[in-house]
Parts: structure tokens; sequence; C-alpha cells
């Protein structure tokens, strides 16, 4: 890990930290409710079995094959397959409408942040000379991207379904 890896790493903790802290304290009432909580507690299930088989497919093939599998360095493989996992967690979440707090609204600015830096882990990944954590980096801003995209077609299917309600309600 270089010194600027390091800082960037730091400072990132430490935004993570207090946005977590102001988070905490802004949302003292925010609860999931029953359903949720059946939802993500599904979503874990299938985040966790999609790690296992992942780690299951990478054991048996470095098994029969008798050589490691490394991308570029040891230990790259198995992060990408705990940044699969978490993706799937998400998208399970988001789908069955899982991911907000019962009372907590979509915000489109919070996705379009989100979306810059997964653009920016993109971008880092095109401008990197050296190869170390490289694929990490593409990964977890591929990961940012995707989930981001998700909650916005989600946000616009549920629209698209009160819409429909509403003209329901109206006839």
């Amino acid at each position: 890990m270089t010194f600027w890896t390091g800082i960037g790493l730091l400072i990132g903790i430490a935004i993570g930290a207090l946005i977590l802290v102001v988070s905490k304290k802004a949302n003292k009432n925010a609860k999931f409710d029953e359903r949720q909580i059946a939802a993500r507690g599904n979503a874990y299930k299938a985040g966790f079995v999609t790690f296992v088989i992942c780690e299951l497919v990478i054991f048996f093939v470095e098994l029969f094959t008798e050589e490691p599998l490394v991308f570029y360095k040891p230990g790259d493989l198995q992060m990408i397959v705990t940044l699969f996992s978490l993706l799937v967690f998400v998208e399970y979440s988001i789908f069955t409408d899982a991911y907000y707090y019962a009372t907590q609204k979509f915000s489109l600015s919070w996705c379009i942040i989100m979306l810059f830096l997964g653009g920016t882990y993109i971008l880092q990944f095109i401008l990197a000379k050296e190869k170390d954590s490289k694929v990490l980096i593409l990964s977890a801003g591929i990961m940012i991207i995707v989930a981001m995209i998700s909650l916005i077609i989600k946000q616009a299917l549920n629209k698209k379904e009160a819409l429909k309600l509403e003209e329901e309600d109206s006839e």
C-alpha cells in the first residue's frame, strides 16, 4: 500500500464514521417494518449463499488445476467475491423494498453522488499505471454504479405503479 492510498483509506474511514454517527442521530425513529426485516433476512441469505457457492467454485478449480486462482495479487479474487455477494444482498433488498427504512424517502441527489463516486473509481482504474489493486477498484466502481442504477430503476417502477393505482382508483 502506498502512502497516498493509506491517506485516502484513512480519510474514507473518517468520512464513513462521520456519516454513520450523523445518520444514527438523525434516524433514531427510523426502523424497518416486519416485512422489510424478513426481506432483508432473505437478502442476507441470498448474499451468503452466493458467497459460499463462489468460494466453493474457486476451491474446486484450484483443487483440480493444482494452481491458485490469482488476479494480479493474492486476495483480489476473494475481495471480488465479497463485493459480488454484497451486490446480491443490495439488489435483493432494493427490489423487495427493503433497502430504505419504512419512513425513508428516495434521494436522487444521494444516488448522483454515489454514481459520481463509482465513476471516479472506474476513472481511477483507467488512469492507474500500477497493477496494484486495479481490479478491486474497478469491481467497487461497477458495484456502486449497478446498485445506484438499480435504485433509480426501482424508483421509476414504483412511480409507474403508483400512477397506475391512481388511475384505477379514479375509475
